[in-house]
């Protein structure tokens, strides 16, 4: 703690101590000692708590594999996308809708990089929190990663969403209901529910795009929903053993985190590939070229695809419980 931080614990407990005589007179101490022994616990306590966090993450990074390498490409594939939008925010030939009239500001290609941008971001803090034993911290902010990347498929989609998107409003009251009429989940999803009809992706699992993605919807509901039996789950998380073990705060990497990975992976892939078709069908990603060209976007693809296809399916059938 530095001099300056603990000088403001210092006059808090003073300030306490002023306020609340009676209490820090039970304290049995002064109140310059009452914030050397929270100094300590801070130290002590917490200290140790993240040495439990940093050792799970480094039993994560073995045991989650080869789960974690997936997510780390489907990761990287948007960091490139971020990278790909930011890098072309100026540019003169736009990197979605590229031949539609639409307003110059903002235009396409910084929506497009704040929505790859603002994936990047919720799909690592998921990383975080899933290596860290977090199991259902991780699967709350996973319910932000299914609502940015359909908002994104839908934006690259239809005309009519990214016009709306774009749209802003200074009173509160007409952000929200333009928000619930043309945004919402519930509306995103019944876009990509009738995309899903229209066009199909087809991959080697027992369930279509359409029903995956209402499971997971499902599936997230549960755990980020008041639901008191995954409160006990997420304050007694499984290990290994799929044992239930009683660490209060702390989180514990185990069983379910294979589970939640499993989960969101399924989700990603079949949105990735979403992303995919409709960037070099619809937006021309295929015909660009020189330092612009998206081959290579275009190969991490099909490897990634192939990397799930590999192994996501027969684990998917295999180990995940229809409760996980």
């Amino acid at each position: 703690m530095r001099p300056e931080e603990y000088d403001r614990l210092e006059a808090a407990c003073q300030a306490t101590a002023k306020r609340y005589p009676g209490l820090q007179r039970r304290q049995n101490e002064s109140s310059a000692e009452s914030a050397e022994s929270i100094k300590e616990e801070l130290s002590d306590f917490l200290g140790a708590v993240w040495e439990d966090r940093k050792r799970s993450r480094d039993a994560a990074e073995e045991r989650l594999q080869p789960l974690l390498l997936l997510f780390d490409i489907a990761l990287l594939h948007v960091c490139d996308m971020s990278v790909f939008g930011l890098k072309n925010t100026d540019h003169p030939r736009r990197v979605i809708w590229p031949d539609l009239l639409l307003p110059d500001r903002p235009s396409p290609n910084a929506v497009f990089y704040v929505l790859a941008s603002n994936l990047a971001q919720s799909m690592q803090a998921f990383r975080l929190l899933v290596a860290h034993g977090f199991e259902s911290q991780a699967r709350a902010a996973f319910r932000g990663v299914v609502e940015i990347v359909d908002l994104m498929i839908t934006v690259v989609a239809n005309e009519a969403t990214y016009r709306e998107f774009i749209k802003s409003f200074e009173d509160a009251g007409d952000a929200y209901r333009h928000w619930k009429r043309h945004l919402s989940p519930a509306v995103v999803r019944a876009s990509l529910a009738k995309l899903e009809t229209a066009e199909p992706i087809n991959i080697p699992v027992d369930m279509t795009p359409d029903e995956i993605r209402k499971d997971t919807y499902a599936w997230l509901s549960r755990f980020v929903h008041i639901d008191f039996a995954a409160h006990i789950v997420a304050a007694h998380p499984p290990g290994w053993d799929g044992k239930s073990q009683r660490t209060a705060m702390l989180g514990n990497v185990g069983e379910m985190s294979k589970a939640t990975l499993a989960h969101g992976l399924m989700y990603l892939w079949i949105s990735l590939l979403r992303l995919e078709n409709l960037l070099l069908e619809k937006h021309g990603w295929g015909r660009f070229r020189g330092h612009r060209s998206r081959h290579w976007f275009r190969y991490r693809s099909r490897a990634l695809d192939s990397l799930f296809r590999s192994y996501l399916p027969t684990f998917w059938e295999e180990n995940l419980p229809a409760d996980s």
